[in-house]
């Protein structure tokens, strides 16, 4: 089905763009947010909604969304349309921009729904005496306006019915975490009605403290820890297996999602070793700024990238900024991370 802007039209089936009346060859990954945009606005898409929506069952970080939005902006300029296309809202997502949205709502406001009249005998007379013999009225004209109401409303319709098809595959991918959620939410209050009918629990509200064997407090780092590693990326939760591995190595293992807080750390605790995620947020360079923060600051930590994609150029600039290197999987990670122990 097309949806129709001023400027050009995307097939939301066939997944292509035609721009100033001509098919323009793009990435169908750049149709699949399109469509997603306009499926929500006016309201913002997260990061996380897009990345699901376009890479469904695969782990990548935003860096690759922020990159789609920035090639599509640059296809779309290079076809020469000049109105902006998507509007960045800023610590939250992506939003069909405000000129695309209010020719979205022109485009599909229902027209008149009245009824096709029957046309009359006296409409179809001709006036009596006229040498033109011209109709007294453009029944052509007005049958056109009706056939044109009709395709309006039916493209109103269409439009519709692709949203709700859209939005109802969207609730059946994300049917298992949100039951996942509901049912732990179940067995939190099963279990805190249980601790509260418990003759444990009632003499710890009485004592105040605790009969809870102090053996089995989990501390966040092995007694025996032989060093600690500040891991820092906007994503831990892909980053769990690597974490725990080298916690099995006796290292204590703390993770922050910012630079600022990466930053805040350093300046409290003692770390032996950092590692980064590349890109954070809106910036596609975050670790590389926060290895060159930290070595002005005069901070010799050893520092290491890890990234799904390590360029000459990437490795080249960490060496530059006195960091000691990059990995793109777990096994080149942990040989570089150990030797420091």
């Amino acid at each position: 089905m097309y949806i129709r802007f001023d400027e050009f039209s995307i097939d939301t089936l066939q997944l292509e763009f035609i721009i100033k009346g001509h098919p323009v060859p793009v990435d169908e990954r750049v149709c699949l947010l399109f469509s997603l945009l306009i499926e929500n606005y006016p309201s913002h898409c997260n990061k996380q909604i897009c990345l699901d929506h376009i890479w469904p069952d695969t782990i990548v970080s935003d860096m690759s969304l922020s990159k789609l939005v920035s090639d599509a902006r640059k296809v779309f300029k290079q076809a020469g349309c000049s109105v902006a296309i998507i509007q960045t809202v800023h610590g939250r997502g992506y939003r069909l921009s405000q000129e695309l949205g209010k020719q979205l709502a022109n485009n599909f406001v229902p027209q008149d729904k009245s009824i096709i009249q029957p046309i009359s005998v006296n409409e179809l007379s001709l006036e009596q005496g006229s040498d033109t013999k011209q109709p007294k009225y453009d029944n052509g004209a007005k049958v056109n306006r009706q056939v044109s109401t009709l395709d309006n409303d039916s493209r109103y319709f269409s439009i519709k019915l692709t949203v709700f098809r859209n939005k109802l595959d969207a609730l059946v991918r994300e049917w298992p975490r949100v039951s996942s959620i509901f049912c732990s939410i179940i067995v939190s209050v099963v279990v805190l009605y249980a601790l509260a009918s418990t003759h444990v629990f009632d003499h710890f509200l009485i004592s105040g403290h605790s009969e809870i064997s102090e053996k089995e407090i989990v501390y966040s780092e092995p007694v025996d820890a032989i060093g600690r590693v500040l891991w820092v990326d906007d994503y831990p939760e892909n980053n769990s297996v690597e974490r725990e591995f080298l916690r099995s190595q006796h290292l204590g293992v703390y993770s922050t999602t910012s630079s600022k807080e990466a930053l805040l750390l350093l300046s409290l605790y003692q770390y032996d070793v950092i590692i980064s995620d590349m890109g954070r947020e809106e910036d596609a360079i975050a670790g590389l700024k926060l290895l060159e923060k930290m070595r002005a600051d005069g901070n010799k930590i050893p520092f290491y990238i890890y990234t799904l994609n390590a360029t000459e150029e990437l490795i080249e600039q960490v060496r530059l900024s006195d960091g000691q290197g990059v990995a793109v999987d777990s096994t080149a990670l942990f040989k570089q991370v150990m030797q420091h122990f």
